[in-house]
């Protein structure tokens, strides 16, 4: 490999410090959870106006919404 995506590669396997490490894994685990946290608060609301907007078309085309 050369170019961009070997520099890239080259970052995330060069060495570090345990308190780095650390550190790392402790923004990208909060991320994780924040993303979770923002997904399971908006989904049912989410996939409400997604029902919604089905129900809709089977309104216009006249099919039962059982």
């Amino acid at each position: 490999m050369n170019g961009l995506l070997s520099r890239g590669y080259r970052w995330l396997r060069r060495p570090r410090s345990r308190g780095q490490a650390m550190a790392e894994f402790t923004i990208l685990l909060m991320a994780l959870m924040f993303g979770l946290g923002a997904i399971t608060t908006f989904a049912p609301e989410m996939f409400a106006a997604l029902t919604i907007y089905i129900r809709g078309f089977y309104c216009v085309l006249g099919y039962p919404f059982g």
